[in-house]
């Protein structure tokens, strides 16, 4: 084959490679890309079956431009903590006082005995209202308390910097702690993300949550598990993703409240796990993905503090 022929061959071949190489990249452009057919989406469990759902949002309410932290209903009040503030109000909104903090809030519990603020790493106690009884002793840096919980002589915080639950009296002495490990398991709670509560119920059963195992955990006051129940699924029976659910509450009848975060809803399960209600589906919450705190009125009515759109929404059964 002479000179002449080989050069024109490689510069056919040339011309091909390039013109491959075009056409690749046109074809690999993001618009121009097919249809992933193993793409994950939860669309299709964010409808709900109406008939689930038997509460209706009945109020809203806000107090300005502020980063809310936390909720809890108690002695017939809300208390709400927000940047660096506390908050009294009605059970229909009204603001009833408004207490500066020495430092930003992340969680608050109520009793008869007073206000129990959650800070990252101490609580202080403060009177019905919101005067400082005492700031209680500082735990190390890596605390962070994410969940409060009160009974007569007992007060339960939730760590999630350390993966753990501790325990004192309501005047401030560290009883002890404990980390969910049992019968040699190393898992104990698993907390991908900072999202630990916790809530003592009407028969004093000190309920926590384990969100990595998508389960509500019963321990003793002494923190031996007692029994346990989970629900991994992303229908709306269960919880999915990571860490669900992100928060819970306890109904005067012992049911439980949850809310989870990134599809976003409320629902209420019995004292074995089995789906009572939806309380508020996801298109509730459409565009957000963080689960709201929680409160319970001793007559049934949720509370859900949406830190997205800053704002306390009330959900009642429907009549």
């Amino acid at each position: 084959m002479n000179r002449k022929v080989i050069l024109s061959v490689l510069l056919v071949l040339a011309v091909a490679m390039i013109a491959i190489v075009v056409i690749d990249r046109l074809k690999s452009r993001m618009d121009n890309r097919p249809d992933n057919p193993y793409e994950y989406s939860v669309d299709q469990y964010k409808a709900v079956d109406s008939t689930l759902v038997r509460y209706a949002e009945t109020l809203d309410f806000t107090f300005g431009d502020f980063d809310l932290r936390g909720i809890a209903f108690a002695n017939n009040r809300l208390y709400l903590v927000e940047d660096n503030y506390l908050l009294i109000v009605s059970p229909e909104g009204e603001k009833l006082s408004k207490s500066e903090l020495p430092e930003s809030p992340k969680c608050v519990t109520a009793s008869s005995a007073g206000i129990f603020i959650g800070f990252k790493n101490h609580v202080s106690h403060y009177s019905t209202v919101g005067a400082l009884i005492r700031q209680w002793e500082s735990l190390n840096d890596s605390t962070l308390l994410t969940s409060l919980a009160v009974t007569d002589s007992l007060l339960f915080a939730a760590d999630a910097g350390n993966r753990r639950v501790l325990r004192y009296t309501t005047s401030g002495t560290l009883l002890g702690s404990f980390d969910g490990k049992r019968d040699g398991s190393l898992h104990g709670f698993i907390l991908p993300s900072p999202y630990f509560d916790l809530a003592v119920n009407t028969d004093g059963e000190l309920w926590v949550v384990n969100p990595g195992r998508h389960a509500l955990e019963n321990y003793s006051f002494s923190g031996q598990l007692r029994g346990f129940w989970d629900r991994t699924a992303i229908t709306i029976d269960g919880f999915s993703g990571c860490c669900n659910p992100a928060q819970m509450a306890v109904m005067s009848d012992g049911a439980f409240v949850t809310a989870e975060k990134g599809m976003v809803r409320i629902k209420i399960h019995g004292s074995s796990g089995e789906l009572i209600s939806v309380v508020a589906p996801p298109e509730k919450f459409e565009g957000e993905t963080e689960a709201p705190d929680l409160a319970v009125s001793p007559s049934g009515d949720i509370y859900a503090l949406d830190f997205e759109r800053k704002m306390i929404r009330v959900f009642q059964i429907k009549k």
